[in-house]
């Protein structure tokens, strides 16, 4: 009983520790896509003035504070990158607010959070255990959300 238990043991463990280690990047997954839509609804209603008005219909928010909107939705769930750090968004790098004028029936934007490096917490150094594989215990994660924009004039960069 002992050396069937000495033998299963490991490799129960190892199981385990992974089940863990995918629910947890799943969770950073789904605190990545929030945060990316959090940014997509603050930039689709950011719209100046009232219906009627001459200015109503330009976006009022602009690139660096959907940014923000972003980066303060991710620094509130604590989220780390593969180095211990908190994630920092960068405009152009792993960060794009891009929107599309031109779309029908109503404009549309997307807030897209690229290559956002993870690492997996319980299996740091998985690729060792499986040497000849291309396994590697940063994995870069993406998020992306497009919604139509109440606003018709594009924002400022």
């Amino acid at each position: 009983m002992a050396v069937e238990l000495a033998i299963a043991l490991p490799l129960l463990l190892l199981i385990m520790a992974g089940v863990l280690d995918l629910g947890m990047l799943f969770w950073e997954q789904q605190v990545l896509t929030n945060a990316s839509r959090e940014g997509a609804r603050a930039a689709a209603r950011a719209v100046t003035a009232s219906p009627g008005a001459t200015n109503f219909g330009q976006a009022d928010r602009t690139v660096s504070q959907i940014r923000t909107v972003v980066q303060n939705y991710l620094d509130n769930y604590n989220v780390k990158d593969s180095s211990g750090n908190n994630v920092t968004l960068t405009t152009g790098v792993n960060f794009f607010y891009t929107w599309n004028l031109a779309a029908t029936p109503a404009p549309q934007l997307t807030v897209e959070l690229r290559n956002i490096p993870m690492k997996l917490m319980l299996l740091p150094d998985i690729g060792p255990m499986f040497p000849g594989t291309p396994l590697s215990n940063v994995i870069n994660l993406n998020a992306q959300t497009t919604l139509a924009a109440e606003w018709t004039s594009a924002p400022s960069p």
